[in-house]
């Protein structure tokens, strides 16, 4: 029982670093892009066809002289304008949706992960993780059990907030790790403020 409490709070506690690190939006964007294609969304088809059919008048805008063929031209430079509007009323009704979406999924993440977290919490917060030795730790022994758990042990949310400093860590090491040997030498801000 002991052991499978503690894997599952590890368990718990990595996946949620990885989602920290992955970051919220990133995950919803992904699933918008998925549920796009999977549902076949009409407004983001329509966006796509009317984003080919306005480069493809625009590169023939560009062959006809507004000189020589005036009337062609205007016909043409109106066609533009209409499916120019057109792409950006489409444009904002499907960034509405998608920021509707994203939020919604961005708040159910989030309920998830914390609320998986709190509910493990509260549920186990009298259960001991493990115990240790009393000769070892025999200064912080009671605050290791806190809130409830019996004295001598490692109580859940110890040992939860011990998983996710680790995890955090890991990931922090991790993304410095996958950081360019250089940095951020593009950034005038931060070459500036080297130097000084």
């Amino acid at each position: 029982m002991f052991a499978f409490l503690a894997v599952s709070i590890l368990v718990l506690e990595v996946l949620a670093a990885a989602v920290d690190a992955i970051g919220y939006g990133a995950i919803a964007a992904a699933l918008w892009a998925t549920y796009c294609r999977a549902t076949g969304n009409r407004k983001a088809a329509e966006r796509l066809e009317l984003k080919s059919s306005i480069m493809v008048l625009r590169r023939d805008l560009r062959a006809v002289s507004s000189v020589d063929e005036f009337a062609r031209w205007a016909k043409m430079r109106r066609r533009l304008d209409a499916l120019s509007a057109s792409f950006e009323t489409v444009s904002s009704d499907l960034a509405v949706e998608r920021t509707a979406f994203e939020l919604y999924v961005n708040m159910v993440l989030r309920g998830v992960v914390y609320g998986l977290r709190a509910a493990v919490n509260m549920y186990n917060y009298r259960v001991p993780v493990f115990y240790v030795p009393a000769s070892w730790f025999y200064p912080v022994l009671w605050f290791l059990s806190l809130p409830a758990a019996p004295m001598g042990s490692v109580s859940v949310t110890v040992w939860a907030f011990a998983c996710n400093r680790v995890c955090r860590r890991g990931v922090a090491i991790f993304n410095r790790a996958m950081q360019p040997v250089g940095g951020d030498q593009g950034s005038v801000a931060s070459n500036s403020a080297r130097l000084h």
